[in-house]
């Protein structure tokens, strides 16, 4: 598995998110699947999108995940883009952000990027877990 900045946020997610099972999806047939479909027992089940931003404010997600992300995500269904943002100029761990985006707001977060209004936001040294994983399995829009 490669060890980009995307894939050391899911192992961070799946660290810190106990008693859920987190699936890592690779799909090169259903482009703009998310990467990780997550099960929150009882019988609760969310798809995210993983972004790391490094440089700027954009997040890159390509029209295929805008798409998939824009279509469930106004049906009311569970799906999310969880945004790891390091500002420009930060070095400390506590200006860096963990954001989290319904999928419905899939278009403003392609367009404005992380200037768009986040459900829910933690410094990345102190991230609420527990919170974060309250909202996955609300599955309210």
């Amino acid at each position: 598995m490669s060890r980009g900045p995307e894939a050391l946020l899911h192992h961070r997610l799946k660290k810190n998110l106990p008693n859920s099972l987190i699936v890592r999806l690779e799909n090169r047939v259903n482009l703009g699947l998310p990467d990780c479909l997550i099960a929150l027992p009882p019988a609760k089940y969310c798809l995210v999108e993983l972004k790391v931003v490094t440089t700027g404010k954009k997040v890159r997600l390509s029209a295929h995940q805008v798409a998939f992300a824009l279509s469930h995500g106004k049906m009311g269904l569970p799906t999310y883009i969880l945004v790891e943002w390091h500002p420009k100029g930060t070095t400390k761990l506590a200006e860096k952000r963990l954001l989290l985006y319904h999928g419905a707001q899939a278009q403003e977060l392609f367009q404005d990027g992380v200037s768009t209004p986040s459900v829910a936001q933690w410094p990345l040294n102190s991230v609420d877990w527990a919170s974060l994983r309250d909202i996955l399995s609300q599955h309210n829009v």
